[in-house]
This record gives structure tokens, sequence and C-alpha cells, in this order.
């Protein structure tokens, strides 16, 4: 009995002397259960919730109206054509209530066109790619059809009504935009602003509709949860060989020390004389 307590008592002075000799070791042991905890715990929640859960991977057009809301535009001068290009495009609508108060330039304007980067709303596979934009006013004062003219190798959002842009104005009233460059595009370039004329600059800002999230899907939630469970295995099955390391070895790090056989303690262990 006594043996057996000596057995176990091994191991666990061991850890102890494992934490207070190598702490770095240690907090990358409790950050590796941790992680594995918490996709573990991610994992489970993914496969047995019943709430609806957002696809991160799939742009829609909630994503869109993000983007749009926080450029800021300059309307051309009357007269001044707004260089887009509509030829051999293929074109997406969507319709988008603003949000209150309306800006006052929908009082003279009912279509505002131009070209905006892909990038600005947010479709990073199409780094360079510019893609002409009009937004029309609809029977309402405050609900917008956004026209996005793009090549076809540009993949849009999808799961929203489309809609219109001349069923409600049949002679619209139009005029050119341009969109500013953004604050973290002016660092990396330090390219020159331009700068909009008196009362010209606008902005919009869109509606986000509940509607058109795009979720999770029956197996695409099945293949996450299976990833996360695989991730939180490998990092738990790391913690664990961690904790056995510290239960073998401990704290040790020094080489054991070699001990002469006392019975051949004789000249052949003495160092040689100097000549």
């Amino acid at each position: 009995m006594k043996r057996m307590s000596w057995t176990f008592r091994v191991p666990f002075q061991n850890i102890k002397n494992f934490v207070v000799s190598r702490p770095p070791a240690v907090i990358f042991a409790f950050c590796v259960a941790s992680f594995g905890i918490v996709t573990l715990c991610l994992s489970l929640y993914i496969k047995h919730t019943s709430s609806p859960l957002r696809n991160p991977d799939e742009k829609g057009w909630n994503d869109v109206a993000v983007k749009m809301n926080k450029l800021n535009m300059c309307l051309l001068a009357p007269g001044v054509s707004p260089s887009i290009n509509t030829t051999g495009m293929e074109a997406a609508s969507v319709a988008f209530e603003m949000m209150l108060p309306v800006h006052e330039i929908w009082k003279n304007f009912t279509v505002i066109s131009g070209s905006i980067a892909a990038i600005d709303l947010g479709l990073r596979d199409n780094i360079g790619t510019n893609l002409s934009f009009s937004l029309s006013l609809m029977q309402s004062q405050n609900k917008l059809c956004l026209n996005l003219y793009h090549p076809r190798f540009v993949s849009m959002p999808h799961g929203a009504p489309t809609c219109n842009s001349l069923q409600f104005n049949p002679f619209p009233k139009s005029i050119g935009a341009f969109v500013l460059p953004r604050e973290d595009k002016k660092l990396t370039t330090g390219s020159i602003t331009p700068k909009c004329a008196d009362n010209s600059a606008f902005d919009v800002k869109l509606i986000e509709n509940p509607a058109w999230t795009v979720l999770l899907g029956k197996e695409e939630r099945a293949r996450s949860s299976h990833h996360l469970m695989v991730a939180s295995l490998f990092l738990l099955a790391s913690f664990f060989t961690i904790l056995c390391f510290a239960a073998v070895r401990g704290g040790s790090s020094s080489k054991p020390i070699k001990i002469s056989n006392p019975g051949r303690i004789g000249s052949e262990d003495k160092e040689p004389l100097a000549p």
C-alpha cells in the first residue's frame, strides 16, 4: 500500500516541478487546452443549435449595403457624363430602403450613376475591377433601386428580389457621380484626394434586410462542425501529450550525474600527473 501511494505521488510531484520550473510551457499548454475546449464547444453548438447561423464565406446584399453606407460620393457638374461602361456587362439589381432623413439631393435628381471599385463593395476576389452603378429613386422617396453592371466573371450576391430602375422613372432626372477614395487607400497609395464642389457631396444610407442574410445550410453546418471537432481533438491531444511529458520528466532539465563504482576507485580514476 505504501509503495502504491509512492507510485501515484511521483507523477503529481513531477507535474508540480514542471509547473514551477517551466512557466512558458505551462502557459502554452493552458492556451492549447483553452483553444481545444472553445473549438469543441463551438462545434457542438453549430451541430445542435436550432438558431439560424450566418455563412461568413458568402457575400450577401446586406454586405453590399454595409459597404455602400461607408462610401462618400460627389456629384459631377451638370452635363458631365460619368465614366461608366455597360456594354457586354451583366446587370444585378436590388431594392433598398433608405434611412431617414433622406438626403436632399433626391429632391432634384431621380437617377445617380457612376463607377465603383469591386473591392469597395467587399468583392475582394476581383481586385482592380470597376463596376458601373446607378441609384434610381423608386415609387416612394425613401426607396432606391441599386443597379450594378459587372463582367461575367464577377460573382454577385443572390437571394434578393430584383427591381426595375425605369419602372418609376420613365423620364429620369440623371446626374453622374464619383466615389471618393477610402481613408486606407489614401494612406497606402499617397494619391491626391479629389475635392467635392460646394453642395455636391452626398452619401447613401441603406437599410439591411434580415431576410437576405446568407445562412449556413444543413450540409455546411455538418462540415463546419466536423472540422471544428477535428481541430479540438488535435488541440486536446496536444495538451494531454504535454501533461504526460510533465508527469514523466517533471521539471528536471539537468543531465543525470554519472556515479563511479566505489569498488573501482584507484589509479585509473585519478587524473594523470603532468610530466
